[in-house]
């Protein structure tokens, strides 16, 4: 068997995968992007083998499959699970993503086979397990041949795939983790789906050690350390900055620092010299129960880029963003300041930060 990883050039930071039994010339295609359907044929034509499956851990959302053109070129055989029956369903939340014309089209590719937990699926001599591993869809698959374990968007290298996209679940995301995926053992190869800093593979027993969404917690205190991670774009420079939606929890571009980072004292000291600040917490609205800065204007930062026209004309009015601890606010300040703002601030800790400070929340 040979593990064959192709690396997608097209800013979605995708991995995807061939899986060859050269003796019997055929092989699997795990997570085809459309953009490396020429790839797969280099490749597949180098190991002299054919195509005969294709499998889909998960409707994507960020890159349409090239499981469709595959199909045409080999005739090869499409797996996806059962839940996907229901795909269309999560075009209803879609459109605050930009991402309804990916999951449509992937929604269009027929699906061949729909397989369930602890299914096998042979490729020749090849036998891939399939687990189910709802979290980042709630019908997500990861792949298990001997000791390689390939996890689509569900754990990637040093964190893991986001769950606020439509279909998923952290509570879910938690259990697969936890009750599925680390029970198998410390020597198992991880192949991500994604990967935004050339990582190959990584075996799992480092990932324990050096993963933090990996690291022992309770339930409730995974959903409240994932829940402040999820970037929703991201700027894919090689495309003239066109915006990219990112799959893991982390950045696929570095921030050039065009805006600035203040803390909770310096916010309060703006806010008593300037009574025409623009504070903007970038929270979900069920957040602000939990207390907010007097004075925000609430847009959730993954409905940032189409209401842009409620911030002010005057682009070099002071904007401070908010969230919880920093995080979602320190993308929106990127996002704002290669937009055109040039007087972008983040708030260091965020409302959380601002209340430990001895400021007031209103609300709380």
């Amino acid at each position: 068997m040979t593990i064959t990883q192709i690396r997608s050039t097209d800013g979605t930071g995708t991995l995807s995968y061939l899986i060859s039994d050269e003796e019997n010339k055929v092989a699997a295609a795990i997570d085809p992007n459309i953009e490396d359907v020429k790839n797969f044929k280099v490749c597949a034509a180098e190991n002299r083998v054919k195509i005969t499956h294709i499998i889909d851990t998960h409707t994507h959302a960020d890159h349409v499959s090239g499981s469709g053109e595959l199909k045409e070129i080999y005739g090869s055989e499409i797996y996806m699970h059962t839940e996907t029956k229901n795909k269309m369903k999560v075009l209803e939340n879609a459109a605050k993503f930009g991402i309804e014309d990916i999951l449509k089209a992937n929604a269009a590719i027929k699906v061949d086979h729909f397989v369930n937990d602890g299914d096998i699926i042979e490729v020749g001599s090849i036998k891939i397990k399939v687990i189910h591993s709802p979290g980042h869809t709630d019908n997500h698959i990861t792949l298990l041949i001997e000791n390689n374990l390939f996890t689509g968007d569900l754990l990637l290298i040093g964190q893991a795939g986001r769950s606020d996209l439509p279909g998923g679940n952290t509570e879910d995301q938690y259990d697969t983790l936890f009750n599925k995926i680390i029970p198998l053992g410390g020597n198992i190869k991880i192949y991500p789906g994604h990967d935004y800093e050339d990582n190959e593979f990584a075996y799992l027993k480092d990932e324990l050690k050096n993963n933090p969404f990996l690291l022992p917690r309770s339930k409730k205190e995974y959903v409240e350390f994932v829940k402040d991670f999820f970037p929703p774009f991201a700027e894919n420079t090689s495309e003239g900055g066109k915006m990219t939606l990112q799959c893991g929890v982390k950045r696929v571009t570095k921030s050039d620092e065009g805006f600035k980072s203040i803390n909770v004292d310096e916010l309060a000291e703006m806010i008593n010299e300037n009574k025409e600040l623009f504070l903007l917490d970038v929270r979900e609205p069920f957040e602000l129960i939990m207390g907010k800065v007097n004075g925000i204007k609430n847009i959730p930062i993954g409905e940032l880029p189409r209401r842009l026209s409620e911030l002010p004309d005057d682009k070099s009015k002071e904007i401070v963003c908010i969230c919880a601890t920093g995080s979602r606010s320190y993308e929106a300040s990127d996002y704002l300041y290669k937009k055109g703002y040039k007087n972008v601030i983040n708030l260091e800790g965020g409302t959380y930060a601002w209340f430990n400070g001895g400021y007031e929340l209103a609300g709380h």
